[in-house]
């Protein structure tokens, strides 16, 4: 009854920030972390049925679907960037991205990347967040990992341990962009050039750390889509919630919650002073 309560709070006041202003133009990069059915209360674990109606919204919506990377020099301004353009992207990297997520995105063409935490890839380990919970919880091992890219899929980097970047000291978050970009480059034979900063922490110290690693551009947590000229190493994006209605959904692409994104984000960030 709570966890109703919430989302529908939270739900109404993200509609009463519309009224105020409308999302602005821009690739949309939608974050999402798990696809399962395993965890009902979990908010960052998104049904199965759910997904594949989110992605049957995006394909008749007739908005492009674009790889991350291959959207880079577009926002760099060096070519086009396609209207009311898409971006899809995975966090933390865990198996059910590869047996729930993945056929999914085939079945409609769409590519996307996929940020692992590579000191746990192929490891008995999993994250905090799950730890002592299921066999279903395992992270991506390599063989899928290269599977994924080998099918035209991105890999990227989000860190060795998944460590806020912002509270560690400069030799740890260099060793954290650096070592997940060498592992990466070990198990794939390719350099990433995407990053996505572990629980959005990031500040000008990490961007210039992250840039040094070798990547080209980074995701944040900070809402909105990102024109030609944004901050290629500070990218807007939009998550998913377990909670979101197929409406939800469909407002969260047209950019109907970013403002109450960032309100959230504002009383968070003022909650922690």
């Amino acid at each position: 009854m709570r966890s109703r309560f919430h989302a529908l709070a939270r739900r109404t006041a993200a509609r009463s920030c519309q009224l105020v202003g409308h999302g602005e133009p821009g690739l949309r990069v939608l974050t999402y972390h798990r696809v399962n059915d395993g965890h009902p209360r979990d908010r960052l674990s998104v049904h199965p049925d759910a997904f594949a109606a989110q992605m049957e919204v995006i394909a008749g919506s007739g908005r492009p679907v674009l790889p991350l990377a291959g959207a880079v020099p577009a926002l760099r301004g060096t070519c086009p960037l396609p209207a009311d353009a898409i971006a899809l992207t995975f966090d933390d990297g865990f198996q059910d991205n590869f047996t729930h997520a993945l056929p999914v995105l085939e079945r409609f063409g769409f590519p996307a990347t996929f940020f692992v935490v590579t000191a746990v890839v192929g490891s008995d380990g999993t994250l905090d967040r799950y730890r002592g919970c299921c066999e279903a919880d395992r992270m991506l091992d390599w063989e899928q990992v290269r599977a994924m890219r080998a099918r035209g899929h991105a890999i990227g980097g989000h860190g060795r341990t998944h460590r806020e970047m912002a509270m560690l000291p400069e030799a740890d978050a260099r060793a954290e962009a650096q070592g997940c970009a060498g592992d990466i480059e070990a198990e794939t034979g390719d350099r990433p050039s995407l990053f996505c900063y572990p629980r959005g922490s990031e500040s000008a110290g990490v961007r210039r750390i992250v840039a040094e690693a070798g990547f080209e551009a980074a995701c944040s947590v900070r809402p909105g889509a990102n024109a030609p000229g944004a901050e290629l190493l500070a990218l807007r994006r939009t998550e998913v919630s377990a909670d979101d209605t197929i409406e939800d959904f469909r407002s969260k692409i047209e950019g109907g919650f970013d403002a109450w994104h960032h309100v959230v984000q504002e009383l968070t960030r003022w909650g922690a002073r």
